[in-house]
């Protein structure tokens, strides 16, 4: 039964930032910059907040940049019931003295999550890079020389590329010798074409893999229904039979016939499709992918050994644990110009390059607080019936990782429109449903 309120609210107070990292949509700048109101965040808080378990204030861009962010805060703890959390994530590089004294001393926020990328790159603006880190990290440990209380969880999110993965186990030592609660890691969205080759998952699912491995070294020759032998043995059998007697040509059984008919079996077993084409193209990258787990199990040890929880995302998707995060959290996403969208993947307009091939998405709203009650939006028929489709996305919709066809400049799956099941918006390539990419929420 779908519930009457959202538990979670995600908002964000601004698309402006005054980085430009690499791998965030920002980094070309986006063409209008959005500041929520105070006024509407206040009706909002009036209407909705007394029902929040928890408000979380980011987007695209740095919520520090608002120039009402602590009054924000302040309407937050107002409205919200005492038990309910208040989290944040900032770049770090405006979170002052004066805010941090704010934020603590009063208890505004009881979750402050720095996302610093920028420490683990040097992909964002050159004037900003030296000096900003200096900052960020005097920020950081001033707000946990303030936190002595331990009131405010503090967090740290990255993304990881391969051009940062062998410097996360030095940020895990570093930070977590701070004093920060969790470090929470989360693959890249490859907004960019140049992205593509910073990947670190594959979308195809352990379900799909395990059967694909069996085969390795044989589906180029599956897929053409005959090896490189038997085609050429094939060949001159055809010549001889069509020049001694053409009718006597019969047609010839597919040599690999029985082993693809015996792995669609298999796939159809355990409810999943076999993404041939995307396999023959990753396979050699697999063999990054199985190091890589060893590298998380090093990484988790050495934030065992700090006591601080470490969060990693999947590098191998299973497509039985697909699920939406926000409709999990019971949530909802606003954006900064007022518009209500299903979730962070769907906050503003980009490109992605996911699966072998690029697609445009464009944003998708259910309404605007500043023409609708919140409410009346979150109860409109069209919402209600796409949060019934992600209650249980792997029975209503399917999933582009392990179909053949999406990675073959499939209709749906590059056109800005419906699935094949005629879902909108578009959730059949999420790789946030799949625990690859991550959002604090």
């Amino acid at each position: 039964m779908l519930s009457e309120y959202p538990k979670l609210l995600q908002v964000e107070p601004t698309n402006k930032c005054n980085y430009s990292c690499s791998m965030c949509l920002n980094a070309f700048g986006n063409s209008e910059n959005h500041f929520l109101s105070l006024k509407s965040f206040q009706s909002l808080a009036e209407e909705i907040f007394p029902n929040l378990d928890k408000l979380v204030l980011y987007g695209f861009g740095e919520p520090l940049i608002h120039p009402d962010f602590i009054e924000m805060l302040e309407i937050s703890r107002k409205y919200l019931p005492p038990e309910s959390i208040v989290s944040f994530t900032t770049n770090g590089s405006l979170l002052n003295k004066n805010k941090v004294d704010a934020i603590v001393d009063r208890h505004l926020a009881d979750e402050i999550v720095f996302s610093c990328d920028m420490l683990l790159n040097n992909k964002i603006k050159p004037e900003l890079h030296s000096l900003e880190n200096e900052n960020v990290e005097a920020n950081l440990r001033y707000l946990i020389e303030r936190n002595a209380n331990k009131k405010v969880r503090i967090g740290i999110q990255s993304v990881l590329m391969k051009s940062n993965v062998n410097q996360i186990e030095g940020i895990i030592s570093k930070f977590g010798s701070m004093g920060i609660d969790f470090i929470a890691l989360s693959h890249l969205f490859p907004f960019f074409d140049n992205l593509q080759e910073e990947v670190l998952f594959t979308m195809i699912s352990q379900e799909a893999l395990s059967i694909l491995k069996e085969n390795s070294n044989q589906w180029k020759e599956i897929i053409l229904g005959v090896s490189k032998e038997k085609f050429a043995e094939k060949m001159q059998e055809t010549y001889k039979q069509l020049y001694k007697n053409k009718a006597n040509i019969k047609p010839k059984i597919r040599p690999f016939s029985e082993i693809y008919g015996k792995a669609q079996a298999k796939a159809k077993e355990k409810n999943v499709h076999l993404n041939i084409s995307l396999y023959i193209k990753e396979k050699d990258r697999l063999k990054a992918l199985y190091e890589l787990e060893k590298l998380f199990k090093k990484f988790s040890n050495i934030a065992e050994e700090r006591d601080i929880e470490l969060i990693l995302p999947a590098i191998f998707p299973k497509f039985s644990d697909r699920k939406c995060p926000f409709q999990t959290a019971n949530a909802s996403v606003i954006r900064s110009d007022g518009n209500v969208v299903p979730c962070f993947k769907y906050l503003w307009d980009h490109e992605s390059y996911l699966n072998n091939h690029v697609r445009k998405n464009s944003s998708f709203t259910f309404g605007n607080i500043h023409q609708k009650p919140f409410l009346e939006i979150w109860k409109s028929e069209q919402y209600l019936k796409f949060r019934l489709k992600v209650e249980e996305m792997n029975k209503t919709i399917p999933y582009c990782g392990d179909c053949s066809l999406s990675s073959n400049n499939c209709f749906y799956a590059i056109e800005d429109t419906s699935d094949c099941w005629g879902n909108m918006p578009f959730c059949s390539e999420c790789p946030y449903s799949l625990n690859l990419t991550k959002c604090i929420i």
